[in-house]
């Protein structure tokens, strides 16, 4: 009995591409300090980060409204397959996010060159896109998407749109996310508020296909990048993990990782 139970545990493991991890859930903020943090090619001058009551914020004024560069944050550990938990909040017309695979190489303007985004703002704004803050350009953003819902909560941003579109609480609440990436098993999941919401590959003909539907198809669209434009955008299945600098107060906790084999 007991070896038929197990011979059924290690084909479902075979069926659902379990994976094994080779650590334990670790937390990411450690005695309301940075450390193991650092903003994206700092020079010095770049700020907006703090940690507070172990929490992490973003409280300053974005590139996209300042154009002194880009200030998300990364960590100073680089990561390859893996599973991260954190709760977010956001300020009414707010926006950021969640990346991964990001290289700090100096041919890359920002850090959503190379790193796939999954998205964080609030909802609200797909109700009224006038709210969003950073101007013309996230308005825009919101308004072109109001259908495929591919830069909505939980997308991979302009990749793969959340198959659930009603599981985000409002702006000034806490959401919880759970995403897994797991290059070897070719898998990405985005879960909200305990919904599995988004599920999509990370390479191969499929995430191609992806791609060739997206703005990351083309980079002759994108000067503003530099000469790297999106050539390298998501190609790395290694490298840091970020927060991304946007329009809005956006709050962090409960920052927990967990490497996978």
């Amino acid at each position: 009995m007991k070896k038929t139970l197990l011979l059924n545990l290690l084909l479902l493991c075979v069926l659902t591409n379990c994976t094994t991890t080779n650590s334990e859930w670790k937390a990411l903020l450690v005695d309301d300090s940075m450390e193991g943090w650092h903003i994206f090619q700092d020079d010095g001058a770049k700020k907006g980060w703090i940690v507070e009551d172990q929490t992490l914020i973003f409280n300053g004024v974005s590139d996209m409204e300042s154009g002194e560069g880009d200030a998300s944050l990364l960590s100073d550990k680089v990561y390859g397959n893996f599973e991260i938990k954190f709760d977010w909040k956001i300020i009414p017309g707010g926006n950021s996010g969640f990346m991964w695979g990001v290289q700090e190489d100096e041919k890359y303007n920002y850090p959503y060159q190379t790193g796939p985004e999954i998205q964080i703002l609030d909802p609200a704004i797909y109700d009224d896109p006038n709210i969003a803050l950073g101007g013309e350009i996230e308005v825009n953003n919101a308004r072109e998407d109001l259908d495929a819902r591919k830069h909505f909560v939980g997308a991979l941003y302009d990749l793969s749109a959340p198959a659930k579109t009603n599981v985000a609480r409002p702006s000034e609440q806490w959401n919880s996310y759970h995403i897994l990436i797991d290059y070897k098993a070719n898998r990405g999941e985005v879960i909200l508020n305990d919904v599995l919401i988004n599920s999509f590959p990370l390479q191969g003909p499929e995430w191609d296909a992806m791609l060739d539907k997206s703005k990351f198809s083309k980079p002759e669209e994108a000067e503003y990048l530099g000469d790297a434009r999106w050539y390298d955008f998501g190609k790395f299945p290694e490298g840091h993990i970020c927060f991304q600098d946007h329009p809005g107060k956006v709050s962090f906790r409960n920052i927990m990782i967990r490497e996978l084999d």
